[in-house]
């Protein structure tokens, strides 16, 4: 009889978990779209059209994976930047939505492996194709920056919309 009692706790508890995590699927998919549709409407309301460009995994036929590119200065260079790059940037990162800076590096121009950055970077900088003192800029959906996390450090609330203006330095392979 125990054992009975002990399987059927074990099955509603199993069953409870799998109700939590379709209701965070359908969350995720829902702030997805409500960020992708806000991307979509600020680039047309500030003539973005022409010039931002959609990143793309290679034979994919995603309509939109939340990271834009403007490449204002393709850089020089043979450089690829890659996920195991050392880059050596400059940037400004700004909230989409209210223009609010969170993050700038000023005439501090740091490095990081781009593997060990969030999401729309490593996206943005790869498929971008800038090189050596190239400048871009990245628009990106939260999913690809911080997520549903606030950054209380960064003064930057949950599901942000990100716009960063980024200048590359240096690449080191």
């Amino acid at each position: 009889m125990s054992r009975l009692l002990i399987i059927c706790c074990l099955s509603l508890f199993a069953l409870s978990a799998c109700k939590k995590a379709n209701g965070d699927i359908a969350q995720i998919k829902e702030q997805a779209a409500k960020d992708d549709q806000l991307l979509r409407d600020y680039i047309a309301q500030n003539g973005l059209t022409g010039q931002a460009k959609q990143v793309k995994p290679l034979g994919s036929n995603v309509d939109t994976i939340g990271v834009w590119y403007i490449v204002s200065d393709p850089g020089t260079g043979s450089n690829v930047i890659a996920n195991s790059s050392l880059i050596t940037v400059g940037y400004t990162g700004k909230i989409l939505t209210t223009g609010k800076v969170f993050a700038s590096t000023d005439t501090f121009h740091p490095a990081y492996t781009l593997g060990n950055l969030i999401k729309g970077w490593q996206l943005g900088l790869t498929y971008s194709g800038v090189k050596k003192g190239g400048k871009v800029r990245l628009l990106m959906a939260s999913r690809y920056g911080y997520g549903p996390y606030d950054q209380p450090n960064l003064n930057l609330p949950a599901n942000s919309v990100l716009d960063f203006d980024i200048d590359i330095f240096d690449i080191t392979n």
